[in-house]
């Protein structure tokens, strides 16, 4: 693992700082590694050094220090260390009893996750799963009863009046449909409070806005008249997706090498979202794989920036199946295969149509796309593609990024991985020549 993909790891600014600060040598009292863990011994406040793990097959972390973060600089120091200098550890077979009780330990648990759960009673555990969905479903019925009234009145008083509401009046509707279980719903109305209200498009925006909502509670009437696969995009949109334990034998599998092409999080009320998006070279999948924490709590995941998993992954029902769960993990490869790329914009947007038309609720869909140029007119960097057609990057891209791509590429023309959204893109990767260069996080 190279530095650059160690660093989407880290939970939070300060942990990474702190842990670039740990990955020097004379901080460690001990370092060493096989073809399965990296452990080292750090001296910390206390008496006795931490002990800090790192299962270099499924990215996984354990410290003995009392951080909560995960991973804590502890393991982020002793990982930058190794990626920066691995002639610098002892190569063992030999383990520490404190290391191989841990790694035998997360052997079995991995197991036990896979296995299907042995139910005592599985006519009665059917009956109460369709009561609590038909319990569900009433509750949000009620609520996309109450949202298209209140969509009727936003409209009939007219878009000029919208500012007027306030922050309040859209916070109060958004609760009472957390209330009625459509969190989906819940955000849609939030999104009115993101609308910069002084711009000279923001009545186009509420339009949009409206319509969008406006569109999910009409689908969501209509729901038993659907596909069953767009009946669970629907059900996504209103924010009652399924959990992962409610994935069936039946949900798709599908085995590959995937690159992680990006990896992005935010904080939502106290919980830490974190994006996933992967590429599978031979099937030419696209994946988006979430993971949730609470109050930086940190996510294990095996998945690393920029590194080649090779994974079977599980996808949710859906018209376009897109998001996805890693049912099994079987380790990194190293090579970086030829990727299926699009020659220009007008050959992704021709993909991204036939996506929209299956599935109308996708944002953000990962895609490979060749000779790409950065080019700035005014204060907007824009991408061009090698005929001359140009879509303006996500205002959500750091200048960074853009300069780090100014760098790699020379000005010349690039195969990079990017999401693409109505109306802007924002790049993931680079692939040049045998590399994949990620974009810092």
């Amino acid at each position: 693992m190279t530095e650059e993909q160690v660093l989407p790891l880290a939970p939070d600014a300060a942990s990474l700082k702190a842990g670039r600060a740990l990955a020097v040598e004379n901080k460690w009292v001990t370092r060493a590694y096989n073809s399965r863990v990296l452990w080292g011994e750090v001296q910390g406040s206390g008496k006795d050094p931490y002990r800090t793990q790192v299962d270099l097959q499924q990215t996984a972390f354990k410290c003995s220090c009392p951080s909560r973060k995960f991973p804590c600089k502890h393991g982020l120091g002793l990982l930058l260390l190794f990626a920066k200098s691995a002639s610098g550890f002892q190569s063992s077979a030999d383990e520490p009893a404190w290391v191989s009780e841990w790694m035998d330990k997360r052997q079995p648990k991995a197991e036990k996750i896979d296995e299907p759960a042995k139910e005592s009673n599985p006519e009665q555990k059917e009956k109460e799963r369709l009561k609590r969905q038909q319990q569900r479903h009433q509750k949000v019925e009620a609520g996309v009863a109450e949202l298209g009234q209140w969509l009727r009145d936003l409209v009939r008083a007219g878009t000029l009046h919208v500012p007027e509401k306030g922050y309040r009046h859209f916070e109060q509707t958004a609760a009472r449909m957390i209330d009625a279980q459509a969190s989906g719903l819940a955000n849609g109305v939030k999104a009115f409070n993101t609308i910069a209200y002084s711009g000279s498009d923001w009545q186009s925006q509420v339009l949009k806005q409206c319509s969008q909502l406006y569109l999910w509670t009409e689908a969501f009437k209509n729901l038993t008249a659907l596909p069953p696969a767009l009946q669970e995009d629907v059900k996504n949109a209103m924010g009652w997706g399924r959990s992962a334990k409610d994935l069936s034998e039946e949900a798709e599998r599908m085995s590959d090498d995937w690159l992680v092409m990006g990896r992005r999080s935010w904080e939502e009320d106290r919980i830490t979202v974190q994006q996933n998006w992967l590429y599978g070279y031979h099937s030419g999948r696209v994946a988006l794989v979430l993971h949730f924490s609470y109050q930086n709590a940190g996510v294990e995941t095996p998945l690393v920036p920029g590194r080649i998993s090779r994974a079977t992954l599980q996808f949710y029902p859906s018209a376009f199946p897109f998001r996805a769960l890693v049912s099994e993990h079987r380790g990194y490869a190293d090579a970086i295969p030829e990727v299926r790329a699009c020659e220009d914009f007008s050959q992704a947007e021709t993909l991204v149509n036939r996506i929209w038309q299956v599935q109308p609720w996708a944002d953000e869909i990962p895609l490979w796309v060749d000779g790409l140029t950065l080019l700035k007119e005014g204060n907007q960097w824009l991408l061009r593609d090698c005929k001359n057609q140009v879509l303006p990057l996500d205002p959500a891209l750091d200048e960074m990024n853009i300069f780090q791509l100014l760098v790699l590429s020379g000005g010349q023309p690039m195969r990079l991985s990017i999401l693409y959204s109505e109306g802007y893109v924002y790049p993931l990767g680079l692939q040049w020549e045998a590399q994949y260069y990620l974009l810092s996080v």
